[in-house]
């Protein structure tokens, strides 16, 4: 390549790099796109293969509350093969997620915002849970739900 068209290249890619960066301005205080953590996030990080269930009408709350960079509680306590209804309260300003690799169950909450659903853990034992968002888990955020 010659260094006329080597220089041509680096040109447009440092103009597409600027406008970029200043267009991410845009995306509100955290300077991100709504796109960069809803379906980008599970395009790119992979999601359940089923979409967690609704919450099922009566059956007991557990509450999770999500924060930068941590749980709690750390422990939840279920009953084997009872059905409860999983709310992640999201007080972290970035998104975050409750995902169980064990049983499948990934539940997500934007900033600020709050998310449920119904869980029925078939069998007694320890589940670890963790918040799928890369670099989260590695920061502290990590729990284990104990059936039984």
């Amino acid at each position: 390549m010659s260094r006329r068209a080597l220089g041509a290249v680096l040109l447009a890619a440092g103009l597409l790099g600027l406008g970029l960066t200043a267009v991410g301005g845009l995306g509100g205080a955290a300077g991100a796109w709504p796109w960069q953590h809803g379906w980008m996030h599970r395009w790119m990080h992979g999601a359940p293969a089923a979409l967690p269930a609704p919450p099922a009408p009566g059956a007991p709350e557990v509450e999770v509350i999500a924060r930068d960079f941590s749980f709690s509680p750390a422990e939840v306590r279920v009953e084997p093969e009872a059905t409860v209804n999983l709310v992640l309260r999201n007080e972290g300003a970035a998104l975050h997620d409750l995902t169980i690799p064990a049983l499948g169950f990934r539940l997500e909450a934007p900033p600020g915002g709050t998310a449920a659903a119904s869980l029925t853990v078939p069998t007694p034992g320890r589940y670890p849970f963790l918040c799928s968002v890369p670099g989260h888990a590695e920061a502290g955020m990590t729990g284990v739900l104990v059936a039984g």
